[in-house]
């Protein structure tokens, strides 16, 4: 499933990263904060609630490509308590649904980041530049960065707000490039992404020619492997970020 044949590491001089899904647990996160709120009693399973919120939230982000992504989500929550009728019914006011969608939006920062994410990403930053790309807005990731990601060192950090779309857009993955170069001196061929969710990660990396690792954290969006390696290219497969510093350190062998 993964080997370190795949990629020759030792010409690798940075790895740029998805945060929310691959280094912090979106799913949870979101899931989470939606159940503990007014809006709690009235969804629906897992599943679908996390189904369904993706889909009203990936609308938001081609309606407005410059809108914050807590905003986005705080939007997407609201659609989607439209959808289930519960001011409609009278299970809740537009009021308390407006409220609970704010409260929603502002707690991306609080979300977990999985267990191997902070010692991994001290492991791979001794080795590599390493480079969010995240469709996230700048304060939530910034709260990110001071609890769940805390002792975790990023060279340089792009995010949706800084370039005015969201991935899958190409534009994001432009400016990473662009940036890199300009802020790094990192080119093209010296970099691997890294990422958990093959719709905005891997398709859009397949089509600018970067190699890209899949942490495949078995979650429902953005993730699910529809075709497989030859449909998103990625190069290697694994399931922690634990695994992928393994391999790393296989590749340049005990130093």
């Amino acid at each position: 499933m993964a080997s370190s044949d795949d990629i020759n590491w030792r010409e690798v001089k940075a790895l740029s990263f998805d945060i929310y899904g691959t280094l912090v647990d979106w799913e949870s996160g979101i899931y989470s904060t939606a159940c503990t709120s007014a809006l709690g009693p009235h969804l629906p399973s897992r599943e679908k609630t996390l189904a369904r919120l993706d889909e009203h939230d990936r609308a938001v982000q081609r309606e407005h490509p410059t809108m914050l992504q807590r905003d986005v989500i705080a939007e997407g929550l609201r659609r989607y308590a439209s959808e289930l009728d519960v001011v409609k019914d009278g299970k809740l006011t537009q009021a308390e649904v407006d409220n609970t969608a704010k409260q929603y939006g502002a707690a991306i920062g609080t979300y977990p980041a999985f267990e191997d994410t902070v010692q991994a990403i001290q492991s791979l930053g001794k080795r590599f530049e390493l480079i969010p790309l995240s469709n996230v807005d700048k304060q939530s990731f910034s709260q990110t960065l001071a609890g769940p990601l805390k002792g975790c060192h990023f060279d340089a950090i792009y995010t949706a707000e800084d370039i005015g779309s969201y991935k899958p857009d190409l534009r994001n993955f432009h400016y990473l490039l662009e940036h890199m170069k300009q802020d790094l001196g990192v080119e093209k061929g010296e970099l691997v992404h890294v990422a958990q969710s093959l719709l905005h990660d891997h398709g859009p990396a397949k089509e600018m020619g970067l190699t890209s690792v899949w942490v495949d954290r078995g979650g429902r969006i953005g993730g699910e492997d529809l075709g497989g390696q030859e449909r998103f290219g990625w190069k290697l497969k694994v399931r922690t970020l634990g695994e992928l510093v393994g391999i790393v350190k296989e590749a340049f062998g005990k130093e």
